[in-house]
């Protein structure tokens, strides 16, 4: 028998290897992030929804926040009217707090803490 040869790799295996099977411990991003109120923050990850339609954003979020640490931060990205405009009421449902949104020219980008401590 001859050997199988794949000539494409699968892009969503990849992708999923790359952002859900993270070696333990590891930071899926870490940057200091100024944000009017709370001064410098540190921002574990950035949840890009740029393009999704509801309620892609908040499942995406919801797997995020399921891989972080309570207390950390995360950034979410979005276009999306609606959805930016769920996040804030939803957040307790998450179990997070939603610490700020800032509208930028073409997108949103909505901080939320896991864990409902002030």
């Amino acid at each position: 028998m001859g050997l199988v040869h794949q000539s494409t790799p699968n892009p969503m295996k990849w992708l999923s290897n790359l952002i859900w099977r993270r070696p333990a411990n590891e930071p899926l991003l870490s940057r200091e992030e100024d944000l009017p109120g709370y001064g410098r923050v540190r921002v574990s990850y950035v949840v890009d929804c740029l393009g999704a339609m509801c309620p892609r954003p908040q499942l995406l979020t919801m797997k995020i926040l399921a891989e972080i640490t309570e207390g950390e931060i995360i950034e979410v990205v979005s276009d999306n009217p609606a959805a930016v405009e769920a996040f804030p009421s939803l957040a307790e449902t998450l179990l997070c707090r939603h610490l700020l949104t800032l509208r930028e020219q073409d997108c949103w980008r909505l901080y939320l803490r896991k864990g409902l401590q002030a």
